[in-house]
């Protein structure tokens, strides 16, 4: 279930990247836009609700669904000032912290193989 749901979702995802490249050149009408832009966000949205459970650290987890729930509801919200600064930051800030934090696994995983041995 898990690996067919991943599928879906690369599916999904390519779907989107198409539709973003193909306006460049087909100039697609603005509800077109709105349709693959909400797409993306909600995509992206999901993806760091998924994330947020994989890390150990309760902060990173809050930091991680705090951020994709409000890309997911920053679709269906009306405009306001702000709006486009704190999704910029929900999208920047997991990506940072995923880049940023050091590979617990990895040292995990060796730990464990060098007891074996």
């Amino acid at each position: 279930m898990k690996n067919i749901l991943h599928k879906i979702f690369l599916i999904l995802i390519g779907i989107v990247l198409i539709g973003k490249i193909s306006n460049w050149f087909l100039n697609y009408s603005d509800e077109t836009n709105q349709i693959l832009n909400v797409g993306m966000f909600t995509l992206i949205g999901i993806a760091y609700l998924v994330g947020g459970f994989v890390w150990d650290k309760k902060l990173i987890n809050i930091i991680f669904l705090v951020c994709g729930i409000y890309l997911i509801a920053m679709n269906f919200i009306g405009d306001f000032g702000l709006k486009s600064i704190i999704g910029i930051i929900c999208i920047l800030t997991p990506m940072l912290i995923a880049r940023l934090s050091p590979e617990e696994t990895d040292e995990k995983e060796l730990a464990e193989n060098q007891k074996i041995l």
